[in-house]
């Protein structure tokens, strides 16, 4: 992994503040959800780096359709979901190993593998790295504000989840966070 540091370093100081948040709140939920499922530590480091940057082909993609307000076109979806290869390709090219680049290829792939993007990988099941990040990624995504759309509460967002564990999302990582949640939920009480 020597040559992504100085690399990487200046792609990510490129990204915008609340994807740069959002990556950091991911890599960190991973983490967590990664050690309670019992990963290696050479298992972690490679979840830590996938889950920090599975967002990172972003970068490539115009800003006015990342900033946009209003609900995206069918185009412009088209073109959101140009990010997972665009971000595998950058972190091969820069030297980040294949389990990080597969976690960022795949990130968006359903954990049954019959749905999701990028299309041409529907069929296949991704790796579980990648449905950790995946599970990661959505919780934070609808329990944040996006620009179209208020914060959506925990409940909601596991309620979502669970739904649709065993086919978008691995129920045994969906298990993990909704142990997770409720622990943090009976804290705060």
């Amino acid at each position: 992994m020597p040559l992504y540091d100085g690399v990487l370093m200046h792609l990510i100081a490129e990204l915008d503040e609340e994807t740069f948040i959002h990556c950091q709140r991911v890599r960190s939920l991973a983490l967590s959800l990664g050690e309670q499922a019992g990963l290696s530590p050479a298992e972690l480091q490679c979840l830590g780096l996938g889950a920090f940057l599975h967002d990172i082909g972003k970068k490539f993609l115009p800003k006015g359709i990342l900033e946009k307000r209003e609900p995206l076109t069918s185009k412009e979806w088209e073109i959101i979901k140009l990010h997972p290869v665009l971000g595998y390709d950058c972190a091969r090219l820069i030297g980040c190993g294949e389990e990080v680049s597969r976690i960022i290829l795949e990130h968006h792939l359903w954990a049954d593998g019959q749905g999701g993007y990028p299309q041409d990988l529907v069929g296949s099941q991704p790796c579980f790295l990648a449905q950790i990040t995946t599970v990661a990624d959505v919780f934070d995504a609808m329990t944040s504000r996006r620009p179209y759309r208020a914060a959506l509460s925990a409940s909601t967002c596991l309620a979502y989840l669970e739904a649709y564990a065993g086919t978008k999302f691995n129920p045994d990582v969906v298990h993990l966070l909704k142990g997770q949640v409720r622990s943090k939920l009976a804290a705060i009480r």
